[in-house]
């Protein structure tokens, strides 16, 4: 799995129960944009070990 994988993966376990879809949607997406970036610093292992966090398996 790649980074950006993991970021959507991760994105969507962390919205997983919107309130209302419109808002939910905006927050999903800015929350994958500063993951995808974040993870670009961080190698593999260390993302391994935030996804398995919020139950998102490689």
């Amino acid at each position: 799995m790649t980074k950006n994988d993991f970021a959507l993966k991760i994105s969507l376990a962390m919205h997983k129960d919107p309130s209302t879809p419109c808002e939910s949607f905006h927050a999903y997406l800015n929350t994958y944009k500063c993951l995808s970036h974040y993870f670009k610093e961080l190698s593999i292992e260390d993302i391994e070990g935030i996804a398995s966090r919020y139950g998102v398996m490689s």
